[in-house]
Protein backbone atom coordinates (compact mmCIF):
# COMPACT_ATOMS: atom_id res chain seq x y z
CA UNK A 1 0.00 0.00 0.00
CA UNK A 2 1.38 3.37 -1.06
CA UNK A 3 1.40 6.22 1.45
CA UNK A 4 -0.70 9.07 0.13
CA UNK A 5 1.92 11.73 0.77
CA UNK A 6 1.02 15.38 0.31
CA UNK A 7 -2.56 16.43 -0.44
CA UNK A 8 -3.52 19.00 -3.06
CA UNK A 9 -4.81 21.35 -0.37
CA UNK A 10 -1.36 21.37 1.25
CA UNK A 11 0.45 22.51 -1.91
CA UNK A 12 0.92 26.25 -1.52
CA UNK A 13 3.61 28.72 -2.48
CA UNK A 14 6.39 28.27 -4.99
CA UNK A 15 9.44 26.05 -4.64
CA UNK A 16 8.05 23.63 -2.10
CA UNK A 17 8.68 19.88 -2.36
CA UNK A 18 5.78 17.80 -3.71
CA UNK A 19 5.72 14.03 -3.29
CA UNK A 20 2.63 11.87 -3.23
CA UNK A 21 0.04 9.78 -5.01
CA UNK A 22 -2.59 11.52 -7.14
CA UNK A 23 -5.37 10.67 -9.55
CA UNK A 24 -4.83 11.81 -13.14
CA UNK A 25 -8.01 13.69 -14.08
CA UNK A 26 -6.74 15.09 -17.38
CA UNK A 27 -3.65 14.60 -19.56
CA UNK A 28 -2.64 16.26 -22.82
CA UNK A 29 0.49 16.75 -24.91
CA UNK A 30 1.02 20.41 -25.75
CA UNK A 31 3.83 22.42 -27.30
CA UNK A 32 5.78 25.43 -26.13
CA UNK A 33 6.12 28.49 -28.38
CA UNK A 34 9.35 26.93 -29.62
CA UNK A 35 7.58 23.71 -30.60
CA UNK A 36 8.92 21.58 -27.74
CA UNK A 37 6.38 19.03 -26.45
CA UNK A 38 5.39 18.90 -22.80
CA UNK A 39 2.75 17.04 -20.78
CA UNK A 40 -0.08 19.04 -19.20
CA UNK A 41 -1.89 17.22 -16.38
CA UNK A 42 -4.61 17.77 -13.84
CA UNK A 43 -3.86 15.89 -10.62
CA UNK A 44 -6.50 15.32 -7.94
CA UNK A 45 -7.29 13.83 -4.58
CA UNK A 46 -10.17 14.23 -2.14
CA UNK A 47 -9.10 17.79 -1.27
CA UNK A 48 -9.17 19.20 -4.80
CA UNK A 49 -7.24 19.32 -8.08
CA UNK A 50 -4.14 21.11 -9.37
CA UNK A 51 -2.44 21.64 -12.72
CA UNK A 52 0.90 19.93 -13.32
CA UNK A 53 3.49 20.03 -16.09
CA UNK A 54 6.17 17.59 -17.22
CA UNK A 55 8.68 19.70 -19.11
CA UNK A 56 11.65 17.36 -19.45
CA UNK A 57 11.07 14.12 -21.31
CA UNK A 58 7.36 14.88 -21.15
CA UNK A 59 6.38 12.98 -24.28
CA UNK A 60 7.95 9.72 -23.08
CA UNK A 61 6.63 10.00 -19.52
CA UNK A 62 3.20 10.82 -20.95
CA UNK A 63 2.99 7.21 -22.12
CA UNK A 64 3.65 5.77 -18.64
CA UNK A 65 0.07 6.33 -17.44
CA UNK A 66 -3.46 7.02 -18.67
CA UNK A 67 -6.24 9.37 -17.69
CA UNK A 68 -7.94 7.87 -14.64
CA UNK A 69 -4.75 6.19 -13.38
CA UNK A 70 -3.16 6.74 -10.00
CA UNK A 71 0.41 8.02 -10.16
CA UNK A 72 3.20 8.71 -7.70
CA UNK A 73 4.95 11.95 -8.53
CA UNK A 74 7.92 13.88 -7.27
CA UNK A 75 8.34 17.52 -8.12
CA UNK A 76 8.06 21.04 -6.82
CA UNK A 77 5.39 23.71 -6.76
CA UNK A 78 5.75 26.68 -9.09
CA UNK A 79 3.75 29.82 -9.72
CA UNK A 80 2.40 30.70 -13.16
CA UNK A 81 0.23 33.79 -13.68
CA UNK A 82 -0.72 33.84 -10.02
CA UNK A 83 -1.69 30.16 -9.90
CA UNK A 84 0.23 27.35 -8.22
CA UNK A 85 1.24 24.43 -10.45
CA UNK A 86 3.39 21.35 -9.96
CA UNK A 87 6.55 20.85 -11.99
CA UNK A 88 6.84 17.06 -12.18
CA UNK A 89 10.33 15.54 -12.17
CA UNK A 90 9.48 11.85 -11.65
CA UNK A 91 6.26 9.94 -12.27
CA UNK A 92 5.22 6.29 -12.07
CA UNK A 93 1.90 4.48 -12.28
CA UNK A 94 0.39 3.04 -9.08
CA UNK A 95 -2.03 0.10 -9.14
CA UNK A 96 -5.50 0.92 -7.74
CA UNK A 97 -5.17 -1.92 -5.21
CA UNK A 98 -2.19 -0.10 -3.70
CA UNK A 99 -4.07 3.07 -2.73
CA UNK A 100 -6.77 3.91 -0.21
CA UNK A 101 -9.76 4.95 -2.36
CA UNK A 102 -11.08 7.24 0.39
CA UNK A 103 -8.04 9.49 -0.15
CA UNK A 104 -9.32 10.28 -3.64
CA UNK A 105 -13.09 10.50 -3.24
CA UNK A 106 -14.19 13.87 -1.83
CA UNK A 107 -16.79 13.42 0.89
CA UNK A 108 -19.39 15.57 2.61
CA UNK A 109 -18.13 16.87 5.94
CA UNK A 110 -21.47 16.04 7.54
CA UNK A 111 -22.56 12.64 8.92
CA UNK A 112 -24.63 10.82 6.31
CA UNK A 113 -26.69 8.88 8.87
CA UNK A 114 -27.79 12.08 10.62
CA UNK A 115 -28.62 13.71 7.29
CA UNK A 116 -30.64 10.66 6.27
CA UNK A 117 -32.60 10.78 9.55
CA UNK A 118 -33.49 14.42 8.86
CA UNK A 119 -34.44 13.54 5.29
CA UNK A 120 -36.87 10.90 6.57
CA UNK A 121 -38.43 13.43 8.95
CA UNK A 122 -39.13 15.79 6.07
CA UNK A 123 -40.93 12.99 4.23
CA UNK A 124 -43.10 12.26 7.27
CA UNK A 125 -44.06 15.94 7.50
CA UNK A 126 -45.73 15.95 4.06
CA UNK A 127 -49.42 16.19 5.00
CA UNK A 128 -50.91 15.24 1.63
CA UNK A 129 -51.30 11.43 1.96
CA UNK A 130 -50.85 10.76 -1.77
CA UNK A 131 -47.68 12.85 -2.13
CA UNK A 132 -46.26 11.44 1.10
CA UNK A 133 -46.97 7.89 -0.08
CA UNK A 134 -45.27 8.59 -3.42
CA UNK A 135 -42.11 9.97 -1.85
CA UNK A 136 -42.00 7.17 0.76
CA UNK A 137 -42.39 4.48 -1.90
CA UNK A 138 -39.52 5.91 -3.95
CA UNK A 139 -37.10 6.16 -1.05
CA UNK A 140 -38.17 2.83 0.47
CA UNK A 141 -36.65 1.24 -2.62
CA UNK A 142 -33.36 -0.11 -1.25
CA UNK A 143 -31.38 0.52 -4.42
CA UNK A 144 -32.58 4.13 -4.71
CA UNK A 145 -31.99 4.83 -1.02
CA UNK A 146 -28.47 3.38 -1.09
CA UNK A 147 -27.45 5.36 -4.18
CA UNK A 148 -29.12 8.57 -2.97
CA UNK A 149 -27.18 8.54 0.31
CA UNK A 150 -23.83 8.39 -1.51
CA UNK A 151 -24.35 10.22 -4.80
CA UNK A 152 -22.71 13.56 -5.59
CA UNK A 153 -24.85 16.46 -6.74
CA UNK A 154 -22.46 17.38 -9.56
CA UNK A 155 -19.16 16.47 -11.17
CA UNK A 156 -17.55 19.84 -10.39
CA UNK A 157 -19.88 22.79 -9.85
CA UNK A 158 -21.48 22.27 -6.43
CA UNK A 159 -21.74 19.52 -3.80
CA UNK A 160 -19.39 17.49 -6.02
CA UNK A 161 -18.57 14.83 -3.47
CA UNK A 162 -19.89 11.66 -1.87
CA UNK A 163 -23.03 12.55 0.07
CA UNK A 164 -23.35 15.83 -1.82
CA UNK A 165 -26.76 15.01 -3.31
CA UNK A 166 -28.26 14.31 0.11
CA UNK A 167 -26.66 17.45 1.57
CA UNK A 168 -27.90 19.63 -1.31
CA UNK A 169 -31.41 18.16 -1.21
CA UNK A 170 -31.68 18.91 2.50
CA UNK A 171 -30.54 22.48 1.92
CA UNK A 172 -33.22 22.98 -0.73
CA UNK A 173 -35.88 21.31 1.43
CA UNK A 174 -35.13 23.54 4.42
CA UNK A 175 -35.41 26.60 2.20
CA UNK A 176 -38.73 25.31 0.86
CA UNK A 177 -40.14 25.13 4.37
CA UNK A 178 -38.97 28.67 5.12
CA UNK A 179 -40.45 30.09 1.92
CA UNK A 180 -43.87 28.57 2.59
CA UNK A 181 -43.93 30.15 6.04
CA UNK A 182 -43.68 33.58 4.44
CA UNK A 183 -45.80 32.91 1.33
CA UNK A 184 -48.52 30.94 3.04
CA UNK A 185 -50.70 30.45 -0.06
CA UNK A 186 -48.11 28.17 -1.68
CA UNK A 187 -48.79 24.43 -1.69
CA UNK A 188 -46.24 23.41 0.93
CA UNK A 189 -46.68 19.67 0.37
CA UNK A 190 -46.14 20.00 -3.37
CA UNK A 191 -43.07 22.21 -2.90
CA UNK A 192 -41.57 19.83 -0.31
CA UNK A 193 -42.18 16.89 -2.64
CA UNK A 194 -40.48 18.73 -5.49
CA UNK A 195 -37.55 19.69 -3.25
CA UNK A 196 -37.03 16.10 -2.08
CA UNK A 197 -37.25 14.65 -5.60
CA UNK A 198 -35.89 17.37 -7.90
CA UNK A 199 -32.41 15.84 -8.36
CA UNK A 200 -33.18 12.16 -7.83
CA UNK A 201 -32.06 11.41 -11.38
CA UNK A 202 -28.48 12.12 -10.34
CA UNK A 203 -28.27 8.69 -8.72
CA UNK A 204 -28.01 7.34 -12.28
CA UNK A 205 -26.45 10.36 -13.97
CA UNK A 206 -23.09 9.95 -12.22
CA UNK A 207 -20.68 7.10 -11.54
CA UNK A 208 -19.16 7.43 -8.08
CA UNK A 209 -18.08 4.00 -6.85
CA UNK A 210 -14.46 4.85 -7.64
CA UNK A 211 -12.68 8.07 -8.62
CA UNK A 212 -13.09 10.19 -10.54
CA UNK A 213 -16.74 11.21 -10.29
CA UNK A 214 -17.96 11.18 -13.88
CA UNK A 215 -21.05 10.89 -16.04
CA UNK A 216 -22.55 7.51 -16.87
CA UNK A 217 -23.58 6.75 -20.43
CA UNK A 218 -27.19 7.10 -19.32
CA UNK A 219 -26.40 10.39 -17.64
CA UNK A 220 -24.85 11.89 -20.76
CA UNK A 221 -27.54 10.56 -23.11
CA UNK A 222 -30.60 11.46 -21.00
CA UNK A 223 -29.55 13.81 -18.18
CA UNK A 224 -30.87 13.77 -14.63
CA UNK A 225 -34.05 15.70 -15.40
CA UNK A 226 -35.36 13.00 -17.75
CA UNK A 227 -34.06 10.19 -15.51
CA UNK A 228 -35.79 11.75 -12.51
CA UNK A 229 -39.09 12.11 -14.36
CA UNK A 230 -38.89 8.46 -15.43
CA UNK A 231 -38.40 7.35 -11.81
CA UNK A 232 -41.33 9.43 -10.52
CA UNK A 233 -43.66 8.37 -13.34
CA UNK A 234 -42.78 4.70 -12.81
CA UNK A 235 -43.67 4.82 -9.13
CA UNK A 236 -46.70 7.00 -9.81
CA UNK A 237 -48.06 4.43 -12.26
CA UNK A 238 -47.58 1.65 -9.71
CA UNK A 239 -49.49 3.66 -7.10
CA UNK A 240 -52.44 4.72 -9.26
CA UNK A 241 -55.18 5.60 -8.46
CA UNK A 242 -53.92 6.47 -4.95
CA UNK A 243 -51.63 9.03 -6.59
CA UNK A 244 -53.46 10.91 -9.32
CA UNK A 245 -52.03 11.68 -12.75
CA UNK A 246 -52.43 15.39 -12.02
CA UNK A 247 -50.23 15.23 -8.91
CA UNK A 248 -47.57 13.21 -10.73
CA UNK A 249 -47.71 15.77 -13.57
CA UNK A 250 -47.21 18.69 -11.18
CA UNK A 251 -44.21 16.97 -9.55
CA UNK A 252 -42.60 16.01 -12.85
CA UNK A 253 -43.08 19.56 -14.16
CA UNK A 254 -41.07 20.81 -11.19
CA UNK A 255 -38.29 18.35 -11.96
CA UNK A 256 -38.19 19.23 -15.66
CA UNK A 257 -38.25 22.98 -15.07
CA UNK A 258 -36.06 23.44 -11.99
CA UNK A 259 -33.02 24.63 -13.97
CA UNK A 260 -35.13 27.64 -14.84
CA UNK A 261 -33.99 28.30 -18.41
CA UNK A 262 -33.87 26.24 -21.59
CA UNK A 263 -30.23 27.17 -22.12
CA UNK A 264 -29.48 25.65 -18.70
CA UNK A 265 -31.04 22.34 -19.63
CA UNK A 266 -34.72 22.67 -18.71
CA UNK A 267 -36.96 21.61 -21.61
CA UNK A 268 -39.77 23.74 -20.15
CA UNK A 269 -39.82 26.91 -18.04
CA UNK A 270 -41.30 26.91 -14.52
CA UNK A 271 -45.05 27.49 -14.97
CA UNK A 272 -46.43 27.04 -11.45
CA UNK A 273 -45.64 29.06 -8.35
CA UNK A 274 -44.05 26.05 -6.68
CA UNK A 275 -41.89 25.36 -9.75
CA UNK A 276 -40.65 28.97 -9.79
CA UNK A 277 -39.77 28.76 -6.08
CA UNK A 278 -38.01 25.42 -6.51
CA UNK A 279 -35.83 26.82 -9.28
CA UNK A 280 -34.81 29.81 -7.18
CA UNK A 281 -33.99 27.92 -3.98
CA UNK A 282 -32.15 25.18 -5.87
CA UNK A 283 -30.01 27.84 -7.54
CA UNK A 284 -29.42 29.60 -4.21
CA UNK A 285 -28.21 26.47 -2.43
CA UNK A 286 -25.96 25.46 -5.32
CA UNK A 287 -24.31 28.88 -5.69
CA UNK A 288 -23.72 29.31 -1.97
CA UNK A 289 -22.05 25.90 -1.79
CA UNK A 290 -19.86 26.88 -4.76
CA UNK A 291 -18.89 30.12 -3.03
CA UNK A 292 -18.25 28.32 0.26
CA UNK A 293 -15.66 26.18 -1.53
CA UNK A 294 -14.02 29.34 -2.90
CA UNK A 295 -13.84 30.79 0.62
CA UNK A 296 -11.87 27.77 1.80
CA UNK A 297 -9.07 28.77 -0.57
CA UNK A 298 -8.75 32.31 0.81
CA UNK A 299 -6.78 33.71 3.77
CA UNK A 300 -8.60 33.30 7.05
CA UNK A 301 -10.83 36.24 8.01
CA UNK A 302 -9.70 38.33 5.05
CA UNK A 303 -11.72 39.49 2.07
CA UNK A 304 -9.90 38.72 -1.15
CA UNK A 305 -10.71 38.52 -4.85
CA UNK A 306 -10.97 35.00 -6.21
CA UNK A 307 -9.68 33.91 -9.58
CA UNK A 308 -12.08 34.59 -12.45
CA UNK A 309 -14.89 32.04 -12.26
CA UNK A 310 -15.70 31.41 -15.91
CA UNK A 311 -18.73 29.24 -15.18
CA UNK A 312 -20.45 32.20 -13.46
CA UNK A 313 -18.75 34.94 -15.49
CA UNK A 314 -17.29 36.96 -12.61
CA UNK A 315 -14.76 37.38 -9.84
CA UNK A 316 -15.96 37.06 -6.24
CA UNK A 317 -14.87 39.14 -3.22
CA UNK A 318 -15.04 36.73 -0.31
CA UNK A 319 -13.65 36.29 3.21
CA UNK A 320 -11.51 33.26 3.98
CA UNK A 321 -13.14 30.49 5.98
CA UNK A 322 -11.74 29.98 9.46
CA UNK A 323 -11.22 26.35 10.40
CA UNK A 324 -12.84 26.80 13.82
CA UNK A 325 -15.99 28.11 12.11
CA UNK A 326 -15.93 25.10 9.83
CA UNK A 327 -15.61 22.79 12.82
CA UNK A 328 -18.59 24.43 14.51
CA UNK A 329 -20.65 23.85 11.38
CA UNK A 330 -19.60 20.20 11.33
CA UNK A 331 -20.84 19.67 14.87
CA UNK A 332 -24.18 21.42 14.47
CA UNK A 333 -25.09 20.95 10.83
CA UNK A 334 -24.48 22.45 7.45
CA UNK A 335 -23.51 26.12 7.10
CA UNK A 336 -27.15 26.80 6.32
CA UNK A 337 -28.58 24.79 9.19
CA UNK A 338 -26.86 26.99 11.75
CA UNK A 339 -28.90 29.86 10.29
CA UNK A 340 -32.03 27.96 9.30
CA UNK A 341 -33.32 26.30 12.43
CA UNK A 342 -36.30 24.13 11.69
CA UNK A 343 -39.42 23.90 13.82
CA UNK A 344 -39.53 21.12 16.33
CA UNK A 345 -40.56 17.82 14.81
CA UNK A 346 -43.15 15.58 16.42
CA UNK A 347 -40.39 13.81 18.32
CA UNK A 348 -39.32 17.13 19.85
CA UNK A 349 -35.99 17.11 18.02
CA UNK A 350 -34.67 19.84 15.76
CA UNK A 351 -33.43 19.31 12.22
CA UNK A 352 -29.78 19.75 13.16
CA UNK A 353 -27.09 17.19 12.44
CA UNK A 354 -25.83 16.43 15.92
Amino acid sequence: MFEKGIYVSDISGARSDVQGVFLVEEKNILETKNGAPYAALTLADKTGSISARIWEDGKRLFEVFEKGDFVWIRGESTEFRGTIQVKVVEVSRVHPNEVAIEDFMPHTRFPIEAMWDEFQRHIREIKDPALRALVKAIFNDKRIATLFRRAPAAKRMHHAYIGGLLEHTLGVTRLARLVTKNYTWLNQDLLLTGALLHDIGKIEEFSFEAPPIDYTDKGRLLGHLVIGVNIVERFGALMAPEVSEEKVRLVTHMILSHHGQREFGSPVLPMTEEAVVLHLIDDLDAKLNFMQALKEKGPEDQYKWTDYQAILGRYFFLPGLRMEDDQDATETGSPSSSLIESDKTQSGQRDLWK
